[in-house]
């Protein structure tokens, strides 16, 4: 087991960032930015001791939907479908059924079963299909190509995988939602802290929620959570510049691009690991 443990998010510090989130989607104009407020918003809503509004994210989800399904170009937008999901999934309990959403997931599900079997068999497209399917859409998950299947069973070879490799190899385990034993969960543990101290957050966060989700937890996975919590700042918000990245341009806004990016990840994985820590409980109670 391991002998540190991560740094919990208390009430208050959750109010703080829904607070910076929901200020931050008020004044932007851009809806994938505005669905990354809802999404992170909706996590913390899941974090134990969170005072988020249930009922008012169901609300909003229901006019994100709308807005998205009137947008002119809506496959323009750039949006994560997996986001999208995650909102519907969260806020449909809410007494509020944001019916817009579940139309537009049910327009990505025929989308995405029209596609050719090639196209399916990609990770991220597994993801999202067993998502909806988990969800009660009419979508069955294609299997993984045979050497993505080959790749799923050898561990060891993940070290030498590319970003791009490593990224669609949690997608494929996320869509298998098969169980991790210790060896793969300390090896995607690794290669997430490894990625988290380059700081690429995209990508590390993404490989230990895999991790909490599926997998056991271990000190490399505990020490990557900790260092994702260190990210806090006082108003809520996560990350820091990266001193030695090329800076961003001169009309780009750093909440949008950097902060609010940097925490969603942080907040999502947060809330991946608070119920993997319930199921835990569920378990041995």
């Amino acid at each position: 087991m391991p002998n540190t443990m991560p740094f919990s998010l208390s009430a208050e510090d959750a109010a703080a960032t829904a607070t910076y989130l929901k200020d931050l989607s008020d004044r932007s104009s851009n809806l994938t930015a505005v669905a990354q407020s809802l999404f992170a918003r909706c996590c913390l809503h899941d974090l134990s001791g969170s005072a988020s509004n249930l009922k008012g994210l169901g609300e909003e989800a229901g006019a994100l939907g709308s807005r998205i399904l009137n947008d002119p170009q809506p496959e323009q937008l750039g949006m994560d479908p997996v986001l999208l999901i995650e909102i519907y999934r969260r806020t449909r309990g809410s007494g509020t059924e944001p019916a817009g959403f579940r139309l537009l997931l049910e327009r990505m599900a025929a989308e995405l079963a029209a596609q050719p079997e090639e196209t399916r068999r990609i990770g991220r497209v597994r993801f999202i299909a067993s998502q909806l399917a988990a969800l009660g859409f009419a979508i069955r998950p294609a299997r993984p190509a045979r050497e993505v299947e080959k790749m799923l069973r050898t561990p060891e070879r993940w070290f030498t995988a590319s970003a791009a490799e490593i990224a669609e190899i949690a997608d494929h385990l996320l869509a298998g939602e098969e169980p991790l034993d210790r060896l793969s969960s300390r090896i995607l543990s690794l290669i997430a802290l490894a990625e988290l101290r380059n700081y690429r957050v995209d990508l590390g966060c993404p490989l230990l929620r895999v991790v909490f989700q599926l997998g056991e937890r271990c000190q490399e996975s505990e020490d990557a959570l900790n260092f994702i919590a260190l990210q806090r700042r006082r108003d809520g918000r996560y990350g820091f510049p990266n001193q030695m990245a090329e800076s961003s341009g001169a009309g780009d806004d750093p909440h949008l691009k950097l902060y609010l990016p940097l925490t969603v990840n942080a907040v999502w994985l947060l809330s991946v690991e608070a119920a993997s820590n319930w199921r835990q409980i569920a378990v041995s109670a």
